[in-house]
């Protein structure tokens, strides 16, 4: 029959061979080999264990980032299509639409522009504001110095309700005065070339 390895001694019964006097307290929990590949100071304990895994997650830092990292370009091999020749022959059609801007500007009207996200944008939508407003009361004065308008009012000031169920047709005053208005507004604004154009093949 085969010789086979003497069982484990369990820790209760090594703790009792401790108490006792039959193994020497001080006496190491594996045995010498002369064969072993790791030397006998290193046990394999809880704190072995541990100390393993912590020296392991260290280097696994230091290897991943062991200063600045160097930073990748995410597609290095696209290059931009356009050129500066390209970008040059789009000019001409931008100057002309300056030119129609700046003539639409020397009849007296109004252009919007939008606000950008930058520093005093405030300030910028307060004065954008006050614009709009002004340009809101001239229209309205432009509207109630129509004579349709006046004499709309006056007669609204003398007519009494009518209690019949009959529906009323809207007064020609009122249209007179929003065409009034549209035209007002019309002669007034900056508007695309582009629009103007149909509206007069209209």
């Amino acid at each position: 029959m085969a010789p086979t390895a003497p069982p484990k001694m369990s820790a209760r019964a090594a703790r009792l061979a401790r108490i006792s006097g039959a193994m020497h307290p001080l006496a190491p929990t594996k045995t010498h080999r002369a064969e072993a590949n790791v030397p006998d100071g290193f046990l394999s304990t809880k704190k072995d264990k541990r100390v393993m895994k912590h020296s392991g997650f260290i280097s696994k830092i230091n290897h991943v980032s062991p200063g600045v990292k160097a930073l990748k370009r995410r597609r290095p091999n696209k290059k931009l299509v356009a050129t500066m020749e390209s970008l040059a022959d789009a000019l001409p059609e931008l100057t002309n639409e300056a030119d129609g801007n700046v003539a639409q500007l020397r009849e007296g009207r109004v252009r919007h522009k939008s606000l950008k996200s930058r520093p005093g944008a405030l300030k910028r939508k307060e004065k954008v504001v006050r614009g709009e407003m002004a340009r809101f009361g001239a229209s309205m004065a432009a509207l109630a110095a129509t004579p349709e308008a006046t004499a709309a009012a006056e007669n609204q000031t003398m007519t009494v309700e009518d209690t019949t169920d009959t529906p009323a047709a809207p007064a020609p005053a009122t249209t007179n005065r929003w065409a009034a208005l549209r035209r007002h507004i019309s002669t007034t604004m900056e508007q695309n070339p582009a629009f103007t154009g149909q509206g007069a093949g209209d």
